[in-house]
């Protein structure tokens, strides 16, 4: 039989335990979950050192990033991590209203795969554990695990992961970004202070500001935006018709393969467009675009649209 299927609940077997097994045995290890603490990355981390001295292994995690789970102290963690190994990466996943996709970040799969060795192996987990010692152990989890020769459930959940990783929410953390998100974190948990209350919501809005300035795997939409109407002005175009900016931005995310809410995709682009217009009194502009006086219908760039070099 090429496939084998496991379920299992933390009663009967803890799923870090079967984590741990695949880390050993692993060269290529890709995780997203939703919520990520210290004492889960605890459990896993001598298999995970393994896993990438020795198996010369290419791990990466993306984690949603969450001031009631995901706590600073594994933030921390990951950025040692990407220090120390070369071959550790990882990305955390920006929240539903930063995203034109609609979505809530909660998964939890775990890829393991080796192509390396004489006998190929793909594993892969999906369930309701997070990253936590609570998910990999105490709670009451349910997973289920196909173990397979041929990569066929493998590659399904693969496709899912790319999915993730390849959609604009997806950032890399900068060093000042992880300490103003524990200064945030540290004021919920120590002084009960709650996520809507004014002070914390405004320091959550700044911090979301310096989030779309981050590098992340694929463009924003604004820059996609901005990307094409330079082009366009390179080319001596004054301003850039609004259809023309509909037909390149489709090309350029179906080229790319970029996740976007294609059915009120063109809906978004406006959106982008009238935020960020100069005159605009969105709280959010950043004023990158200037609408035509002649031709409302047509773009062209701002001083800061120019000068933009966030993602």
């Amino acid at each position: 039989m090429n496939t084998k299927i496991q379920i299992l609940s933390n009663t009967n077997y803890p799923v870090g335990e079967v984590i741990k097994s695949e880390l050993l045995e692993s060269t290529k290890i890709c995780i997203a979950v939703a919520f990520l603490r210290k004492s889960g990355l605890d459990q896993i981390s001598k298999a995970l050192d393994y896993a990438l001295t020795k198996n010369n292994a290419k791990v990466e995690i993306i984690v949603g990033l969450d001031f009631k789970t995901t706590d600073y102290n594994a933030l921390l963690a990951l950025e040692k991590m990407k220090l120390e190994y070369p071959g550790f990466s990882y990305y955390c996943f920006g929240d539903k209203k930063d995203n034109f996709n609609e979505l809530v970040f909660h998964p939890k799969i775990y890829l393991f795969s080796n192509e390396l060795f004489n006998n190929a192996k793909y594993t892969s987990i999906m369930g309701s554990s997070n990253l936590t010692a609570g998910g990999l152990s105490s709670n009451f989890e349910v997973n289920v695990i196909f173990r397979e020769v041929k990569p066929v459930y493998f590659s399904q959940l693969e496709s899912i992961y790319n999915g993730i990783k390849f959609t604009e929410s997806i950032f890399i953390p900068s060093k000042e970004y992880l300490e103003k998100y524990g200064y945030i974190k540290n004021k919920i948990d120590k002084f009960g202070e709650k996520l809507d209350s004014p002070k914390i919501s405004k320091s959550i809005e700044e911090l979301k500001k310096e989030e779309a300035q981050l590098p992340g795997t694929v463009p924003s939409l604004k820059k996609i935006l901005i990307e094409i109407i330079k082009k366009r002005e390179e080319e001596g175009m004054v301003s850039v018709p609004l259809k023309i900016i509909y037909e390149e931005a489709e090309k350029i995310v179906n080229e790319r393969k970029i996740s976007f809410k294609m059915d009120t995709f063109r809906n978004s682009i406006r959106g982008e467009l009238n935020k960020h217009e100069i005159k605009s009194t969105h709280p959010d502009n950043i004023s990158l675009f200037i609408r035509s006086p002649d031709d409302k219908a047509h773009y062209s760039l701002s001083e800061s649209g120019q000068r933009y070099k966030g993602r």
